[in-house]
């Protein structure tokens, strides 16, 4: 099945651009180890520079369209009540590790572990029924039993960057009782600086016309500032602006891979490919809203 077969090759979308912070950005990498450091150190690579990891934009970007797909038509993202052990909840939109069983012990969903049992002679149909039993957010970004189409590089920092530049900001437990400052709660927390830009690079691949729409309708929200990223995003933390540049992204699919592997150079994406994308995820959604 050419949807789930990624041993062909059918497209590849590639987005580059630079992620710039229009407020200090904290993405923790625990306790520090360091003998001077702060409490809550921020990530940072090898040279000590910081980074975003491309799972934090993932998972950000994930989350969102999540969201607005249950929110369009309940049926195409994961149902978020479903549980393993509360058949009540059980619509079947999307699969479980484990079976879902009623309390008598029966089972009323399968989930994978069984129908890997089931299926264990017939690859094609386990792959087949996976496929169908997964929702429109699984089969893009990937689920335990789906290998995602969504890859998102680590943001590295544009050059140049200083040590100095990090924040420091302090912080301070609460005691809910006397909502007062809560003794020897006291702690200091790294933040990386508004202004700082990172360089941004997606791919996507072997997705259809609408999956590539969807995408692009989530980096719309980057692009108009309105998703932040890491913690502290209740205080301020964590507001971004996403700026694609159109003219070094491309695009290849299964017709211009013999070009491609030939120059090296990817299509570029005209604006009028870029709202065909949309509107095929739009026909998909809209005849059920």
């Amino acid at each position: 099945m050419s949807t789930l077969d990624f041993s062909t090759f059918h497209s590849r979308l590639h987005l580059v651009g630079t992620l710039t912070l229009e407020t200090a950005l904290r993405i923790g990498a625990g306790k520090s180890t360091e003998a001077a450091g702060p409490d809550l150190p921020v990530v940072k690579d090898a040279l000590h520079r910081p980074y975003i990891p491309g799972s934090s934009f993932k998972g950000v970007l994930r989350s969102w369209l999540e969201a607005t797909l249950r929110t369009l038509r309940n049926d195409l993202a994961c149902d978020l009540f479903t549980k393993e052990d509360n058949p009540v909840s059980v619509k079947g939109i999307c699969l479980t590790m484990n079976d879902a069983k009623s309390q008598d012990g029966t089972t009323i969903v399968k989930g994978v572990k069984t129908l890997k049992e089931d299926f264990k002679d017939n690859t094609e149909g386990l792959s087949d029924l996976l496929w169908q039993r997964s929702c429109r957010i699984c089969r893009l970004f990937g689920a335990p039993w789906l290998a995602s189409k969504v890859l998102v590089k680590d943001l590295q920092v544009v050059e140049p960057w200083f040590d100095q530049w990090y924040l420091l900001r302090d912080g301070v437990g609460i005691d809910r009782d006397t909502e007062t400052a809560a003794p020897g709660l006291k702690y200091d927390l790294e933040a990386v600086p508004a202004g700082t830009s990172f360089t941004f690079e997606l791919m996507v691949e072997n997705a259809t016309a609408a999956e590539k729409g969807l995408v692009l309708l989530g980096l719309r929200e980057f692009e108009h500032g309105h998703l932040p990223i890491g913690g502290g995003r209740s205080r301020g933390l964590g507001w971004v602006q996403l700026a694609i540049d159109w003219e070094k992204s491309g695009y290849v699919d299964k017709d211009s891979l013999p070009d491609y592997l030939h120059t090296g150079e990817m299509a570029k994406i005209e604006e009028e490919t870029r709202k065909e994308w949309l509107e095929s995820f739009w026909a998909e959604v809209k005849p059920h809203a």
